[in-house]
C-alpha cells in the first residue's frame, strides 16, 4: 500500500508538467466514471467514527477544441454535493494525461490521493476504468470539507466500490 501511495504521488508530481493532449477522437465527447466508496469519518472534533457509503462521479468533457473540462459530484443518504469544476492543466486538483487509448488522472488532497486509469475501446466508444484511493501512511488520517454535510472531516479508511464508465457525444455540462 505504502509503494502504490509513494508512486501516486510521484505520478502527480510528474503530471504537474506533463499533462498530455486528449486524442482527437474524444473531441466533442463526454466521458463518465462513476464509483461506490465506503469511508469510515466523522466531524472534526467529534470523537466517534462512522461508516458512510456514497457515490462519486467525475465527469469529463473534451470540447472541440481539445481543451479537457472536470468536475465531481458525490452523494450519500445525508444529500450530495459537487466539487468544482476545473480546466486540465490549469495547475489545480487534478492531472489528466493521455497516452494513445488510455487516461491516467491523478488527484491529490489532505493526505491522500486518487489514481483513475480510464481505457477506450479501438473507436472511443466505450471505457473501462478503475479508481485506487490510498493514504500517505497507514494511520494517517485525512481531512477534507464535505460538501454535504458543510463541515470539516476526517477520514480513517476508505475502501473503493464498483466502478463503471461511459462515454457519450456532446458536452456533459451542457443544459
Amino acid at each position: 500500500m505504502f509503494r502504490l501511495v509513494g508512486a501516486i504521488l510521484f505520478g502527480l508530481q510528474l503530471a504537474q508538467t506533463a499533462d498530455a493532449a486528449p486524442p482527437r477522437e474524444l473531441y466533442g465527447r463526454s466521458v463518465s466514471v462513476t464509483w461506490t466508496e465506503t469511508r469510515e469519518q466523522r466531524r472534526v472534533g467529534d470523537e466517534a467514527w462512522r461508516q458512510i457509503g456514497g457515490s462519486h462521479t467525475l465527469n469529463i468533457y473534451v470540447s472541440e477544441a481539445g481543451r479537457v473540462f472536470n468536475n465531481e459530484s458525490y452523494s450519500t443518504r445525508g444529500g450530495s454535493a459537487e466539487r468544482g469544476g476545473e480546466i486540465a492543466g490549469s495547475g489545480k486538483r487534478r492531472s489528466f494525461n493521455f497516452n494513445g487509448r488510455s487516461l491516467v488522472i491523478l488527484m491529490a488532497s489532505g493526505g491522500a490521493a486518487t489514481r483513475f486509469i480510464v481505457e477506450f475501446d479501438a473507436g472511443f466508444s466505450s471505457c473501462s476504468a478503475q479508481v485506487t484511493r490510498a493514504k500517505e501512511a497507514a494511520g494517517t488520517i485525512v481531512r477534507a470539507y464535505s460538501g454535504i454535510i458543510k463541515a470539516n472531516i476526517e477520514i480513517r479508511s476508505f475502501r473503493v466500490g464498483s466502478v463503471s464508465c461511459g462515454i457519450r457525444s456532446g458536452n456533459v455540462f451542457a443544459n
